[in-house]
């Protein structure tokens, strides 16, 4: 992930549900097309009101009740709905430069399940030299983070690539694909979420048209090139294919992660965006708050400079959500091979607390989409290379949940403690780094246990 410029805005309220009609579906694809997002709104108000007026709405996050209006003014809104927040939605381009597009014309398949799980050995590790460098590469027996779950917030995951598959975290409450019946059984909101949920198109495959989050999910939690080679993945699609997204659905999609048994939330996303954050900065800090009342730790990318891809400092030009002073979040960012901040890496000795490989000019290799949509096997393991702190971001959710899988009595600060104050130490980091070192799984596990 290179230069980019969003914000969230983060309602999380709790509100009633309901039942109604002239719903809408599918993200806006540009500025034209945003709408008017409320909180605290029911289902059946939404519906009154749409028809009252001739608008229409879109559900976000129904048992929080947040929705998107559309057609509708700001000041009939709230004269509707007195006890709602209102904030207008806005539409972003190029929230990723780096993707394997080509990938958009897959459309949707279901997931057919995970293959025999094939793993690392001995004779790759010139494939994966960031996992030699923060000795993340021969483990301790049992030291996989399974039964640790990483959401994957980002433009989908590819999740029948044979190396991602094995590692899905599914919801056997509900149907997927031919089991599919169109109910939520589960009662969380979102009907047959087996594998997931494409808050972007509004559908359960969250397929990854771009390429990013594949890449993503596969330096996290890949069997072969993942930190983490037996921790779930969850994957949340809340981006299109040209790497566009909104304020409401990306809010949509972090919700869910939270609500939905992740226990760490790679955000491999960010930007400036401050003059247009305003006063929705409060209810993101909330929101990001609810994650650590759930010992949820955000790891969120640093950022990669500005217009000229030269790394610029967080302290005083600040990078959301990476910048949201929390003690669950952890901001991330990019060394290259020889733990040297790289160009484009973002820094600051308050705003940035560890750094991770991220590519340099060759990038960090970890799965992409391939052709193969459902019956994949090993022929069929798609693999590309990317840089950014976009890269080193998940390379941390990994070590995440490799400390968590130890260690589950941790609090999420205690987990970003841990990991701080136990890596490799870089005396030139001193003003740039927070914790002035790169992450390093082997200190960090033995302070783990």
């Amino acid at each position: 992930m290179k230069r980019m410029s969003w914000g969230i805005l983060i309602l999380a309220v709790a509100c009633g549900k309901g039942g109604g009609g002239g719903e809408k579906f599918g993200a806006p694809q540009d500025q034209t097309q945003a709408g008017i997002i409320a909180s605290c709104t029911s289902k059946v108000q939404a519906a009154s009101v749409a028809e009252k007026f001739g608008g229409s709405y879109r559900i976000l996050n129904e048992k929080k009740g947040l929705i998107e209006f559309y057609d509708i003014p700001n000041d009939t809104l709230q004269a509707e709905l007195p006890k709602a927040k209102l904030k207008a939605n806005q539409v972003y381009e190029n929230l990723i430069e780096n993707g394997f597009s080509a990938s958009a014309a897959l459309g949707n398949f279901p997931y057919v399940g995970g293959v025999t799980p094939q793993y690392r050995d001995s004779t790759m590790t010139s494939y994966f030299p960031y996992l030699t460098q923060i000795d993340a590469y021969n483990l301790p027996a049992g030291v996989r983070g399974a039964g640790v779950t990483i959401a994957v917030v980002d433009s989908g995951v590819h999740y029948n690539h044979p190396h991602l598959s094995p590692n899905i975290r599914t919801n056997s409450r509900d149907g997927h694909g031919s089991s599919a019946n169109g109910r939520d059984e589960d009662g969380n909101g979102y009907s047959d979420d087996y594998a997931g949920w494409d808050f972007y198109n509004h559908d359960a495959y969250p397929v990854d048209d771009n390429g990013h989050g594949t890449h993503v999910a596969g330096l996290a939690a890949g069997t072969l090139s993942g930190v983490a080679q037996q921790a779930k993945i969850l994957p949340v699609k809340v981006l299109g294919s040209r790497g566009n997204g909104d304020l409401g659905t990306i809010t949509a999609g972090i919700l869910y992660a939270i609500e939905n048994g992740a226990d760490v939330v790679n955000l491999s996303l960010g930007g400036s965006g401050a003059s247009e954050m305003g006063s929705a900065l409060d209810e993101l800090v909330g929101h990001i708050r609810l994650a650590n009342d759930r010992n949820i730790v955000i790891v969120a990318a640093a950022g990669n400079g500005g217009s000229d891809g030269v790394g610029d400092c967080n302290d005083d030009q600040p990078i959301w959500p990476a910048s949201i002073e929390s003690p669950n979040l952890m901001a991330v960012g990019s060394v290259d091979g020889s733990n040297q901040l790289t160009r484009y890496s973002n820094f600051g000795g308050r705003s940035v607390h560890v750094a991770a490989p991220g590519g340099d000019n060759v990038g960090l290799l970890s799965t992409v989409p391939g052709n193969c949509t459902t019956s994949c096997n090993s022929t069929h393991a798609a693999y590309g290379r990317m840089s950014g702190t976009s890269m080193a971001t998940p390379v941390v959710s990994g070590l995440v949940a490799l400390v968590k899988g130890v260690n589950r009595g941790l609090a999420a600060a205690e987990v970003i403690e841990l990991i701080m104050e136990n890596g490799t130490s870089v005396p030139e980091f001193d003003g740039l780094i927070r914790s002035r070192q790169v992450v390093n799984a082997g200190k960090a596990l033995e302070a783990a246990r």
